[in-house]
């Protein structure tokens, strides 16, 4: 790694785990601050790293530099902050509709941070685990929208995104484990068994069973690792919530859960990476084994390499003005980024694959579309 990498992640270390910053580790001339700052970006964590740097004596890092991280800062705070005014008034809405339904991630998910403000916020995610649900609240809420503020109406995933006052949520009546075909078999029925039991109020909201979310929120994590990318604000995520409830968590239950879902071995390997390069204690780590060291530090480059959802991996770029040119290097880099992982996880590496192309060549259908109907309308 370099000087510039390891500074970000003992930023980030210190940050996630409310430890003091080891300044020996930063002194180095080599540091790139602007690197530092740009890793922070590219792997959504400003927040996280931010808190860690106003740990740091002046002339470390330049001032003009943090002044600017701390700006960040500050709207990631304000961020949070309103969307955590709306989440109270859309389950009121739903509570009136008479619809059950779980928060799911996002700012459930930040409670577990040492400080839930400095977490970079998505979207509101709503799962309504009871049938006919979703479908009672999509039509309830569509009758309310203007039609430019729906952003995807999709029958077949049963998806609804909209945007509320520049807050974007998401209802949600399926959820899609797509990591492996053991995962795809077994989930609907962990949801099942999940239903029953008690979830967890909060702001408003309820959040999902222990239980549920213990498997949930690493399967959304290794879904996105293998379909595209992600930062470490989502392994953040997934520590972060491990860490705090690690001892609610059945253990026995968890590890069942994980073996029948397909995801045992995949968690092994995260939970390596958490405690051996992400600062996790491996005390709150389930099921963690130094045996994965390699696999650890395998995925810590790619993550690195290639960013939030993959956006900053450069195999996917081109300066190309030819469509079709830009859409080949996106598509043939993505293809690498899948098959990077072969080795360590041969099936779920190309699991995926197949609607991938779909989607793809869907894509490219659509922009050939659109070029024909701005032709015709010349």
């Amino acid at each position: 790694m370099s000087k510039s990498e390891i500074a970000f992640l003992e930023l980030l270390n210190a940050g996630l785990w409310g430890r003091e910053v080891r300044e020996e580790m930063l002194r180095d001339s080599d540091v790139d601050w602007e690197r530092v700052v740009e890793l922070a970006r590219q792997q959504t964590v400003v927040g996280i790293v931010g808190e860690a740097m106003s740990q740091l004596p002046r002339g470390v890092m330049p001032r003009s530099l943090y002044l600017q991280v701390l700006k960040e800062v500050m709207e990631i705070e304000e961020e949070n902050k309103r969307m955590n005014t709306l989440i109270p008034i859309l389950f009121r809405t739903l509570d009136q509709l008479g619809v059950q339904s779980w928060l799911l991630k996002g700012q459930g998910v930040a409670q577990c941070y040492e400080n839930p403000l400095r977490r970079t916020s998505g979207d509101i995610d709503v799962f309504f685990h009871i049938d006919g649900e979703y479908e009672k609240a999509r039509e309830d809420f569509l009758r309310h929208l203007k039609p430019e503020d729906v952003h995807n109406d999709n029958h077949q995933t049963k998806t609804l995104e909209f945007e509320y006052k520049g807050i974007y949520i998401e209802l949600h009546g399926r959820i899609l484990p797509e990591v492996n075909r053991q995962s795809n078999r077994y989930f609907v029925t962990f949801q099942e068994e999940c239903k029953g039991e008690r979830g967890i109020e909060w702001n408003g909201a309820m959040l999902p069973p222990l239980r549920f979310d213990a498997v949930f929120i690493f399967m959304h994590m290794v879904r996105h690792y293998f379909g595209g990318g992600i930062g470490l604000r989502q392994v953040s995520d997934w520590m972060r919530y491990v860490h705090k409830h690690h001892q609610e968590i059945q253990e026995e239950k968890l590890k069942e859960d994980l073996q029948k879902t397909g995801l045992f071995k995949l968690w092994q390997a995260f939970g390596c990476m958490a405690v051996e390069c992400l600062g996790c204690p491996s005390e709150s780590m389930f099921f963690y084994t130094p045996s994965f060291s390699k696999y650890a530090r395998r995925l810590l480059k790619y993550i690195l390499e290639s960013g939030n959802f993959g956006y900053y991996d450069e195999r996917t770029k081109s300066d190309s003005r030819f469509y079709f040119v830009r859409r080949f290097v996106a598509f043939w880099g993505h293809l690498q980024m899948k098959l990077r992982n072969f080795i360590m996880f041969p099936e779920e590496s190309v699991y995926g694959i197949p609607s991938f192309i779909v989607d793809g060549l869907m894509r490219t259908k659509a922009q050939i579309d659109n070029e024909k109907l701005k032709m015709d309308n010349c």
